[in-house]
């Protein structure tokens, strides 16, 4: 009797470890998942146009700004030196300040920038024209996160995801003066958003309507307003045309049934916003 029941608490230890065992690699792969994953980026340089995922990417920039073309972006922290992306970018504020900025003709968000090599005289500030910005890091160190800026704290670097609460097609980084550091964008981040993406966001500034059209669509804005552009689902510009004043009609009655985003650029920023063709 004893011998049976030392065999059954056995069994029992045996099947409770072996539950915990893949409870715990359950976990990890879990919390792996949640890493940022960025192994290439974009082939972004100082001045040119580049394409990534569909998306054009226009850049400008002034002060300290070299491309670098086919780079190792390299990451010196505490618990060692290692490789977090390869592939295109900038060298920025080698003794100098800088300013770059990105230009994209479909809007975006979230996008994930790769920073490398930096040291402790290093800053990056961000500005986005979809409002304020805010940036959260899962793979990152020797760097402070503090508003829409990344500051040094004795050298690092890591991924870092600039979100806007409406999605952005201009957003431009600058810094002051240091040793240099590496800064690219993660390819895999640049997405165009689709319509499932996309909230209709109100604005009291600019006023879209009918949000479900049969015709006629009407831009109203407190702006002047500048132009506009209408997305297919598939990213692909359907309709885009110059605007004056602070009110204007759109016929849309040559463009298919189906979902649509349009981007209404007013003197001071850009809103996106959900319409459907009836």
């Amino acid at each position: 009797m004893m011998t049976k029941n030392f065999l059954t608490q056995k069994k029992s230890k045996t099947k409770f470890l072996s539950c915990f065992l893949v409870l715990c690699a359950f976990m990890t792969s879990m919390c792996a998942q949640a890493q940022t994953n960025c192994q290439f980026t974009a082939g972004i340089s100082a001045n040119g146009t580049t394409t990534a995922n569909g998306v054009q990417i226009s850049s400008s920039s002034i002060g300290s700004v070299q491309s670098v073309g086919t780079s190792p972006f390299i990451r010196a922290c505490i618990s060692g030196i290692n490789t977090i992306a390869t592939g295109g970018g900038v060298r920025v504020g080698v003794n100098d300040s800088w300013v770059i900025s990105f230009t994209f003709d479909k809007p975006v968000n979230d996008l994930i920038f790769v920073i490398a090599e930096a040291d402790g005289n290093e800053n990056y500030i961000f500005n986005s024209n979809g409002g304020g910005v805010s940036i959260s890091s899962d793979s990152s160190c020797g760097m402070l996160i503090s508003g829409n800026g990344i500051l040094t704290n004795g050298g690092g670097g890591g991924y870092y995801k600039i979100h806007s609460s409406i999605p952005y097609t201009q957003l431009t980084v600058n810094g002051a003066r240091g040793n240099g550091s590496l800064l690219g964008i993660c390819f895999t981040s640049i997405n165009f958003l689709g319509v499932q993406d996309t909230n209709a966001i109100k604005n009291e500034a600019v006023d879209i309507y009918p949000t479900q059209v049969k015709d006629v669509l009407t831009i109203s804005s407190k702006e002047a307003l500048k132009s506009y552009k209408i997305f297919d689902e598939s990213g692909k510009l359907v309709s885009t045309s110059t605007l004056e004043g602070n009110k204007t009609d759109i016929n849309l009655s040559g463009i298919i049934t189906g979902c649509y985003i349009i981007a209404v650029e007013t003197k001071t920023q850009t809103i996106n916003k959900k319409i459907v063709k009836k």
